[in-house]
């Protein structure tokens, strides 16, 4: 997952609104290495990326893309198993793209890093066997667009991984639940896109493909310790304050509670991401390129 286009102004804190093109400042960038690598290691991640990759069935000679590749952990993997075919990571921030770059020292000649968005992608019409789109509709203005511009580049028969969140799945303990909706309130009115996963399948159909029946999930698990350790914790509860949802009073004690929750080893906090598979109609997948 990584950033991709924003308008100009945009709505919430700005800490909240890291995976966007201009979140380059040296704080923001950490933060999202923070979380993109934390949720590299997810079990749950871990366990919807195999899922897709079943029911995806990448093959040697593959032309892949990955729109919002980020620090490239999935274009290194897809590499692995289509080589000799071309993986592509599209990366609209500069700043992540070079950590990618970093991160894949020899380039093998079938990788490739490349500045794009994901309303703009840098390919022909019909030109890709499968595009992974991973934990990015949810930062999206116009996510709609985005699932036809991965229409518009797939070949016929061609595949799409489509990966994403529903924050209205969230779940902290230890919090007030009363408290803890209202700051959810706050957050889900920050994001451009919370409800990106309930979205997904009509989004699908518009765009002309085929979604298979068969839609994976799983939880991803946010370490405690990484979730109190944080500031956007503190950042959230400040937004709700400002806007009235929450008291300074509500909003310091449900920081407390889950802090002292992580400290005692039982604080949980949790969001399911979805797993869909989109087909564009056409010729049947070429049997020569099982390799």
């Amino acid at each position: 997952m990584g950033t991709p286009q924003e308008p100009s102004s945009a709505d919430g804190p700005a800490g909240l609104r890291l995976f966007q093109r201009s979140a380059q400042d040296d704080e923001s960038v950490q933060r999202m290495l923070t979380l993109l690598d934390m949720q590299d290691t997810a079990p749950g991640i871990e366990r919807l990326r195999r899922w897709a990759l079943e029911v995806a069935a990448p093959r040697r000679g593959e032309t892949v893309v990955d729109v919002g590749s980020g620090t490239g952990t999935v274009v290194r993997r897809l590499a692995g198993v289509v080589g000799p075919g071309l993986v592509t990571g599209i990366e609209p921030n500069p700043r992540l793209r070079a950590v990618a770059e970093e991160r894949t020292p020899a380039d093998p000649p079938g990788v490739a890093h490349r500045h794009g968005t994901a309303t703009d992608l840098p390919f022909d019409d019909g030109s890709v066997d499968l595009v992974w789109c991973e934990r990015v509709l949810q930062h999206l203005y116009e996510p709609a667009a985005a699932v036809a511009e991965i229409a518009r580049v797939l070949r016929p028969g061609g595949r799409a991984v489509l990966l994403d969140s529903d924050h209205r799945t969230r779940v902290t303990s230890d919090v007030d639940p009363d408290v803890d909706a209202r700051l959810l309130g706050v957050f889900l009115a920050s994001q451009p896109n919370p409800s990106a996963a309930r979205r997904i399948p009509r989004q699908v159909r518009d765009a002309g493909l085929v979604l298979d029946p068969d839609i994976g999930s799983s939880a991803l698990i946010f370490p405690a310790a990484l979730v109190a350790g944080s500031a956007l914790l503190e950042l959230n509860a400040a937004a709700a304050v400002e806007r009235g949802a929450v008291t300074r009073v509500e909003a310091d004690e449900a920081v407390r509670r889950f802090r002292a929750a992580a400290a005692e080893g039982v604080a949980f906090s949790a969001v399911t991401v979805f797993g869909f598979l989109a087909r564009k109609p056409g010729a049947a997948d070429d049997p020569a390129r099982t390799g």
